[in-house]
């Protein structure tokens, strides 16, 4: 969030934002991973890691946990964040009820359409409250209200239809234009592209680890190597064509990052898999001083 605010020029995000975001993601990386024991689904068949144990024997804490964490987040979101941080954040929940819904029909050995899903959603969360002090949001959560106030005056079933069709022309009109304000940008796109990889690669590594096929070996190395390439080359041709000065720091951070992971992927074979998993999320946050001397 710290890195987009920088490349967006905006001065100011409120810190509540930033212990909400951790609380969602902390949130879903919790139900992520019980859900994957409940279903049975391991990075190497018959071998349960140990971060899905620990969250398997500790589910009902975490479970009460998590209830508490959705708790102080809706009341900070009704109390302590704008407006705008409301809507945007009922935006992003519902996107993390379809990345669920994405995730439980997408059973691929590599679940691209997920992982392109995953990534892009965490961008637009992270995102989100440094794009509403830049840029208007379309619609807000009290534009959706509207109509079925108005309806609830009126009376009648049919002004309740016709508000409940207006509220949820308006709930569309918010959807739609936070994602396009939010995620129509060079800054966040590059973000969760990076996002993506970082993920798609921890799910290449597993498979690699998986099979005794050296062809899906290679052919996972290959997808990781290619997708990472065709990256830095999105990042270089923004940094040359799309953005100013305030950006290319960004673009720069997010070459290095892929360069990183490029180099976890060449190197992946000395490493467990649980090492590689803290070694692909070192690999984002170390170019974080370059931005912070560049820009």
């Amino acid at each position: 969030m710290w890195m987009l605010a920088r490349a967006m020029r905006v001065q100011y995000v409120e810190l509540s934002s930033y212990a909400v975001l951790a609380a969602a993601v902390w949130c879903v990386y919790v139900l992520d991973r019980i859900k994957d024991v409940f279903s049975g689904k391991h990075p190497v068949e018959g071998e349960m890691p140990w971060r899905h144990e620990f969250h398997w024997k500790l589910k009902w804490l975490l479970l009460v946990l998590v209830a508490a964490v959705i708790v102080y987040s809706g009341y900070s979101s009704l109390y302590v964040l704008s407006r705008e941080m409301l809507s945007a954040g009922l935006v992003g929940a519902f996107l993390v009820l379809v990345y669920f819904v994405v995730a439980a029909f997408d059973r691929a050995d590599v679940a691209y359409g997920k992982n392109f899903f995953a990534g892009m959603v965490f961008a637009f969360g992270t995102a989100v409250p440094v794009v509403i002090y830049s840029q208007p949001m379309p619609a807000v959560l009290s534009d959706v209200i509207a109509p079925l106030q108005v309806a609830s005056q009126e009376g009648g079933a049919i002004a309740m239809l016709g508000g409940i069709l207006l509220a949820l022309k308006e709930y569309i009109i918010m959807v739609l234009g936070s994602l396009g304000v939010v995620l129509f940008s060079v800054h966040v796109v590059l973000f969760g592209l990076l996002c993506v990889m970082n993920i798609t690669a921890i799910d290449l590594w597993e498979r690699s680890r998986r099979s005794d096929d050296q062809e899906v070996k290679d052919a996972s190395e290959f997808s990781l190597s290619a997708g990472l390439m065709a990256l830095v080359a999105g990042a270089m041709i923004s940094a040359a064509f799309f953005v100013d000065d305030y950006g290319r720091p960004l673009c720069y951070a997010v070459m290095i990052s892929a360069a990183l992971l490029q180099v976890i992927n060449r190197k992946r074979y000395k490493f467990s898999l649980d090492a590689q998993r803290v070694l692909a999320d070192i690999a984002l946050v170390v170019p974080a001083p370059l931005m912070f001397f560049l820009s």
